[in-house]
């Protein structure tokens, strides 16, 4: 406005001017001035407006420069002031001593800035940065190059904050290093949400040991119970052994017997490991079975017979009410390991592979230990004698496959009745 102003002040002087020369020119045309003067006053008045012209361009031309100027340093201020609302930034000396620092870093801190000028920059030093964690910082500014990295800091209620730190050498325009300058990024949620993590991660591992400890003592526990079963069974079988006279090493004998059948007729190595742990379980029965009858010398008339005959029966009463997977097998095997494979045995008359397995495969090693040793009855066979009994009973009491399998395997047989021989 200013400019425009003096341009027509300007303006006005050289019009005045030009009057007043056309009124000198006609008041004295004729006794003072010649021709050559009056073109010579015209030539001048030309002159000044020709350089009134590149006048008022020029100040035309600085108006436009000075209003975009005014625009730029209004941009200028706009930036400085979004740079101190939004950017933590921080200045110090070489000593240390904070010098300046933006509205961002007063937020972020907690403090006015009156309260950080003039003060260490480690006044928001949170305690989990040690002196030693600078150690990296120091000797990189202090040879003029930039460092950048995380640091936790304090603030003024005592709560903490992370920054990511870019903190950079400033020099004077001499090139004379006169302190540091510092631009941060607030990374505390990012950090938080680290920390959680982390805290999770602790959580599920001391879980999933709590859990392995859990497991382990389930594990402890479930094999102490099935320890307890095996040999709360061979007992009870023991028991029923001892009661008709016979020996613990009856059942132990019959049960690894079962177990080599088990194996070598294919069955796998947890159900022939089943059918040794019910294995001795096979003639529980015989508690239910008077001691006369038990225990009676000679051979059993009919109706003893028949009374002796239902110790099958009676065992799998006993233990068919169980979910236990052994004794389900235990009453099977009670139940079936007098059955023939011919249909002639008992109680239910069962033929062929209608008989389960585990009846099929403790009746042969039932008999087969029977025969070899001594009851109250009567006398232990020879081998040979019983090796004769089982090719004649193949496909009649026993099940052809297993008196093959007997027969191949008879040294192993034979074996394990000379581990576990009866002490009378």
């Amino acid at each position: 406005m200013k400019n425009k102003l003096s341009f027509l002040n300007t303006t006005a002087i050289f019009t005045a001017i030009y009057v007043l020369l056309v009124s000198l020119i006609q008041i004295y045309e004729y006794h003072y001035f010649n021709d050559f003067f009056k073109v010579s006053l015209l030539l001048l008045f030309f002159i000044l407006l020709y350089q009134l012209s590149k006048i008022k361009k020029s100040l035309s031309a600085k108006s436009e420069i000075q209003e975009e100027l005014l625009v730029k340093t209004n941009e200028l201020e706009d930036l400085i002031s979004s740079f101190d609302k939004h950017v933590i930034f921080s200045k110090t000396d070489l000593n240390g001593e904070i010098t300046h620092v933006s509205q961002a870093f007063c937020d972020v801190s907690g403090y006015e800035a009156h309260e950080l000028i003039g003060k260490p920059h480690n006044i928001v030093r949170h305690p989990d940065m040690t002196k030693e964690s600078f150690q990296d910082l120091w000797e990189t500014i202090k040879l003029g190059l930039t460092w950048y990295g995380e640091v936790k800091n304090r603030k003024k209620n005592g709560d903490s904050y992370w920054g990511f730190s870019k903190i950079i050498p400033e020099y004077n325009s001499e090139n004379e290093h006169i302190g540091y300058y510092a631009i941060r990024q607030n990374i505390t949620a990012q950090k938080e949400v680290e920390e959680l993590k982390n805290e999770l991660k602790n959580m599920n591992i001391h879980l999933e040991e709590q859990v392995n400890e859990k497991i382990i003592e389930v594990i402890n526990l479930n094999k102490e119970i099935k320890d307890t079963q095996k040999e709360v069974v061979f007992t009870m079988g023991a028991i029923g052994e001892r009661r008709s006279k016979e020996t613990g090493n009856h059942v132990k004998r019959v049960a690894e017997y079962s177990k080599l059948l088990a194996l070598n007729y294919g069955l796998n190595k947890d159900d022939a490991e089943l059918l040794k742990q019910a294995s001795p379980m096979h003639d529980i029965g015989k508690v239910g079975i008077p001691d006369a009858i038990l225990n009676k010398p000679g051979i059993f008339d009919d109706a003893e017979k028949e009374i002796m005959n239902t110790h099958s029966r009676l065992g799998y009463d006993m233990l068919k009410h169980s979910d236990r997977p052994l004794l389900k097998i235990a009453a099977t095997i009670a139940h079936e390991h007098h059955e023939k494979w011919d249909g002639t045995g008992y109680p239910n008359q069962l033929k062929g592979e209608d008989i389960h397995i585990y009846g099929r495969i403790t009746a042969l090693a039932d008999v087969f230990d029977a025969l070899g040793s001594d009851r109250i009855y009567k006398k232990a066979w020879e081998i040979d004698s019983i090796l004769t009994f089982f090719k004649e009973q193949r496909s009649k009491h026993f099940d052809p496959k297993l008196v093959d399998i007997f027969f191949e395997n008879l040294s192993d047989f034979l074996e394990i009745r000379d581990q576990h021989v009866d002490n009378l």
